[in-house]
């Protein structure tokens, strides 16, 4: 859990594996394209190989996480696979509990078969909203003492 005031890479923060799940909490609907494709390209070359999203504008996250992907299969394709139906996985839950997501990302958000091994690393980021990282950390402590 990793709460951040901007949109921006934490520039200190270390994966631990070569691959993580990554669930951004806030609301991103005033964020720029720019921004956010950003973030997604920075989250990519570091491994993301699930990325979700919740609270207000995360559908438009979501979209904008799929373009950057899209880019990358159309072209340098940095970001593929060892399989050929490896795809890196985006969901939104803008209509759900904050608490539904939580458990969406922390026991069903499964990558596909290339990307699963060296993945379990879970990452949440939460932006600009203290009583929703505080509500997601305790959510993911109560599935599994792992998520302290």
């Amino acid at each position: 859990m990793v709460e951040i005031s901007n949109l921006i890479w934490p520039a200190t923060l270390e994966i631990p594996s070569k691959r993580f799940r990554l669930l951004v909490v806030g609301d991103t609907s005033q964020l720029s394209v720019r921004a956010i494709s950003d973030l997604a390209a920075a989250a990519l070359e570091r491994g993301m190989v699930y990325c979700c999203c919740w609270g207000e504008g995360c559908e438009r996250f979501h979209d904008i996480v799929d373009e950057v992907i899209v880019a990358d299969d159309l072209g340098p394709r940095k970001f593929s696979g060892s399989k050929p139906d490896d795809v890196i996985v985006t969901t939104w839950h803008e209509d759900e509990p904050l608490e539904e997501a939580l458990y969406y990302f922390a026991q069903l958000a499964i990558p596909t078969g290339g990307f699963h091994s060296g993945s379990e690393f879970h990452l949440v980021l939460c932006l600009n909203n203290p009583e929703w990282a505080e509500q997601s950390k305790k959510y993911l402590q109560s599935l599994d003492a792992s998520f302290a």
